[in-house]
């Protein structure tokens, strides 16, 4: 089980998807379920649970950015 989740919400704009990481989630200390902290709160209603990006593209620079 992943050590902790991004919060993402995607936004569409000009045929393209913006990913915009709004919280973070990780594994409730009773061993089920997640506890999630939103920084945010999304207007769509559409949250996206992803690993980290760090851990996602080996620690290259950069971040989730368009079409994510």
């Amino acid at each position: 089980m992943a050590d902790r989740m991004d919060v993402l919400t995607p936004e569409e704009s000009n045929g393209k998807t913006y990913w915009y990481r709004i919280g973070v989630a990780f594994p409730a200390k009773e061993g089920e379920g997640w506890t999630i902290k939103l920084a945010a709160t999304p207007v769509n209603g559409k949250l996206v649970l992803r690993p980290p990006f760090e851990k996602r593209d080996g620690g290259k620079e950069g971040g989730w950015g368009n079409n994510g």
